[in-house]
């Protein structure tokens, strides 16, 4: 399946960058990709959120600028590149929290401080 290889060559070539330029953990792409699909498996969401938690940052790999735009105050829109390159293969159950998941991260990073 050409979405597979695909998918394969971005994490090969890409996943191994920093999640964060600035973050003291050193977690790669791929970590935080696996992590988060791990933490959703964990929490019983289905698999459709599973898949999403997976490629919810994949926009960040297909970007050619391997800076820390957020770090550097400017917006990627990684999870509409995202979009772009999976809408052909998934549903709307796995694009739709693709989608969101910056806005809902930056709702979470006002109301709840401490989650920054």
């Amino acid at each position: 399946m050409r979405l597979l290889d695909d998918l394969e060559q971005l994490f090969e070539r890409r996943g191994t960058a920093r999640y964060e330029l600035n973050a003291p953990t050193g977690v790669s792409q791929t970590q935080h990709a696996l992590q988060c699909a791990a933490l959703a498996m964990q929490a019983g969401a289905v698999d459709t959120l599973v898949g999403a938690a997976l490629l919810h940052d994949l926009g960040h790999l297909l970007h050619d600028d391997d800076s820390d735009q957020a770090c550097d105050g400017r917006d990627d829109v990684h999870q509409y590149m995202a979009l772009s390159f999976l809408r052909p293969w998934f549903p709307a159950s796995v694009l739709e929290p693709i989608k969101l998941h910056v806005d809902a991260k930056r709702y979470l990073c006002h109301a709840e401080p401490e989650y920054w």
